[in-house]
Order: structure tokens, then C-alpha cells, then sequence
């Protein structure tokens, strides 16, 4: 059998009304690709190994998702879980940025984060579709949510655009680039520091000081 992306010519179906779809198969599943994309990339990574390790019938997979892709897409964002989502919208309703300061610093020490991060970045230039994906699916969201929340508070002529991107290269500099490891509090430390000088802390804090 073929372990190319391509799971089957027609998306995922959904399970008809005498077929309930089991949460608990789901999680194990999810996990199970998570797993086998930071052990073996996206071109190691194959629908059978998910399969095995999951314990579920391959038939399964083919139901349920139209791609490896389109799985391992949704295993990334379901490990990440709804954190920044519920804590953004806090922050874009004019809360303090604390949670999202401490779900960030939480998540970017997870033991198998920056494994699992090289393993996305380096997909792009092999399997540009699963990048594509996890854009649509879970980036594009939160970046939604995130740019709402920084209209309110930069100043005119600054592009809420531009910002993100800075803070998320910024970030990936930190990690990646720099060498060592961070601990949870550094992390934090570091993401209190980076808006501080993009002169966003204040003010996310307290945007009607502007």
C-alpha cells in the first residue's frame, strides 16, 4: 500500500447517524500522529504506523480525515489545545495579558515543543500542504483574534500585521536560534521583556491610557 499523503481521492466523510464517532478513538488517534510526526517528519510518517500505534483499523483514518496532512495538521493544534483562543479573547475584551503570557511560557517549554516546531518548520519546502493547513485551520484563528486585540492598542500608522510577525520571529529566534534551553520562567520573563519593547505591554494592559 502506498504511504504518499494521500489518503483518499474524496474528503473525510462524516459518520452517519448509526455510526457514532468515538471522542475517545479521536484522542488516541490525535496522539498517536502527534507522536509519529516528531519521531519521523512528515515524510516518514505514514497512515499505517498512526493506525498501529493508536490501535484503531486503518479504515478508521479513511473515514476521518482526507490526508496525512489534514491529520497531523489537526494532532499539532489539538496537543496545543484552546489556551491562547479563550485568553486572547480575554485580552482583546481589555483583560490583563497574564494568562496568555503564562499559557505561551507554558506551552514553548513543553519537553517535545521544539522537536515538534523543527519538524513543522522543516515540512515547508518538502510538504508545503501541511503548513498550509495548520495556517487555515489553527494559525489564521488565534492571528484573527490576536490582531483584533492589537488594533485596539497600537497607535495610528503602526501595522498590527507586521507585529505579529515580529513577536513570532522574535520568539522563534529565542528558541531555535539562540542556544540552551529555556525554563518556564525564562520564557516567561523573555515574552514580558519583548512587549515591553515593542511598547505593547503597558498597553495591552491598559489600553485606555493611549
Amino acid at each position: 500500500m502506498k504511504t504518499s499523503g494521500t489518503i483518499a481521492p474524496r474528503a473525510a466523510k462524516k459518520p452517519g447517524p448509526g455510526r457514532p464517532r468515538s471522542e475517545a478513538a479521536d484522542r488516541a488517534i490525535l496522539r498517536a500522529a502527534l507522536g509519529v510526526f516528531i519521531e519521523r517528519g512528515i515524510e516518514g510518517a505514514t497512515i499505517e504506523q498512526v493506525a498501529d500505534v493508536a490501535g484503531v483499523a486503518r479504515t478508521t483514518l479513511y473515514r476521518r480525515w482526507s490526508s496525512k496532512e489534514a491529520l497531523i495538521a489537526q494532532a499539532i493544534a489539538a496537543s496545543r489545545g484552546a489556551p491562547e483562543s479563550r485568553t486572547l479573547t480575554g485580552v482583546r475584551a481589555g483583560k490583563s495579558p497574564e494568562p496568555l503570557i503564562e499559557a505561551l511560557a507554558e506551552m514553548f517549554t513543553r519537553p517535545d515543543y521544539k522537536k515538534l516546531a523543527a519538524r513543522l518548520i522543516g515540512s515547508v519546502s518538502n510538504n508545503p500542504e501541511l503548513m498550509a493547513l495548520y495556517w487555515k485551520d489553527y494559525l489564521l484563528p488565534r492571528r484573527r483574534l490576536a490582531r483584533q486585540m492589537l488594533e485596539r492598542v497600537v497607535g495610528e500608522g503602526r501595522d498590527p500585521e507586521i507585529i505579529l510577525d515580529l513577536l513570532s520571529g522574535a520568539i522563534i529566534h529565542h528558541l531555535f536560534v539562540r542556544p540552551g534551553d529555556r525554563t518556564r520562567a525564562e520564557m516567561r520573563a523573555y515574552l514580558v521583556r519583548l512587549l515591553r519593547e515593542l511598547d505593547l505591554g503597558e498597553r495591552t494592559q491598559n489600553p485606555r491610557r493611549m
